[in-house]
């Protein structure tokens, strides 16, 4: 579902409901009093509606206590058998994996409806509940000369080597790191997988493809799943910056934030005298939105904020 198409999805969740009002909790009665923002704010995070075809189905999803949940899933009649539910079905599955979920899940009314579910994969649990499991993508992006991964606990000591110098953290809000503070950086890299959530974030290691050498630490933050907006962030290590990988690797990342994730905007934030990324920036196609002079106090001095931005719209995708 896209902005703007409210009153569409309005009208189909009437039908649906009016068709098999014994397959939901809602009734057509109290959808239709709802008020028009309500079908609006529908296309926003941090789950999402899914339409098949030209409106002829429709499954939502929505997120409750860390775990992704199916609601409204229903198929046209003149529709069923066409293989629009199955595809339903595939579209859900595959946007929960791809944000990390280990499950998708939801509650079947109509005992006939069960066959359906367990054919595409789901098993039960419990009376209404049935699951689907999902196998998170290992997270691996090939480039011309990097492949950007996961980090694994032998990444430690390069990370480290990368993160204690002075120059690679001078326009950061962090100063050189010790051992410790990196093993515990190491240890949440490796264990944020989800990115569904205001908050969440995934973290690349990018290493050269011909060797492995690891050469930048790069960073996707959810900023606001509300508002499907992100965040990217990299430092590349001192022997080897100037060879073009910090644009490389962040490429990759808008291409995954703004295909694969979905993202409507994603911003690069950086300190105003910190020419090497800007120029990164730029050589991505971001635009330089704003710039906040003296805006924090950083590492004892008064520092200023440049903003760029990219939006999917504009990218194409």
């Amino acid at each position: 579902m896209r902005a703007g198409e409210g009153a569409q999805l309005r009208e189909l969740r009437l039908r649906a409901l009016r068709d098999a009002p014994e397959a939901f909790y809602a009734t057509a009665d109290g959808d239709a009093a709802r008020p028009p923002r309500h079908w609006e704010d529908l296309a926003r995070g941090p789950g999402t509606v899914l339409i098949a075809g030209d409106w002829a189905g429709m499954a939502g999803i929505f997120i409750e206590d860390g775990r992704a949940k199916v609601w409204g899933m229903w198929v046209a009649p003149a529709q069923r058998r066409s293989g629009a539910g199955r595809a339903l079905v595939d579209a859900a599955t595959e946007w929960a994996r791809v944000r990390g979920f280990e499950t998708l899940s939801l509650q079947v009314l109509k005992p006939d409806a069960r066959a359906f579910y367990e054919a595409v994969g789901f098993h039960a649990e419990g009376e209404l509940d049935m699951v689907f499991a999902l196998h998170p993508p290992p997270r691996r992006i090939e480039t011309e000369r990097l492949l950007l991964r996961r980090f694994e606990s032998g990444d430690l000591d390069a990370l480290h080597a990368m993160r204690s110098r002075e120059e690679t953290v001078r326009w950061l809000y962090e100063d050189p790191t010790t051992l410790e503070q990196d093993r515990a950086r190491l240890e949440r890299r490796m264990h944020n997988l989800r990115f569904a959530l205001t908050g969440d974030a995934l973290g690349f290691a990018a290493v050269l493809r011909d060797d492995g050498t690891l050469v930048g630490d790069l960073s996707l933050f959810l900023v606001s799943a509300e508002d499907h907006q992100g965040e990217i962030g990299f430092v590349v290590h001192p022997d080897h910056q100037g060879r073009g990988y910090a644009t490389e690797a962040a490429g990759a990342l808008l291409e995954l934030a703004f295909g694969t994730l979905s993202l409507h905007r994603v911003v690069g934030r950086l300190e105003a005298r910190n020419v090497a990324s800007a120029r990164v920036l730029e050589k991505l196609g971001m635009r330089r939105e704003a710039h906040f002079v003296e805006n924090e106090l950083v590492k004892g001095e008064w520092q200023s904020e440049v903003v760029y931005a990219a939006l999917r719209a504009s990218r194409g995708a």
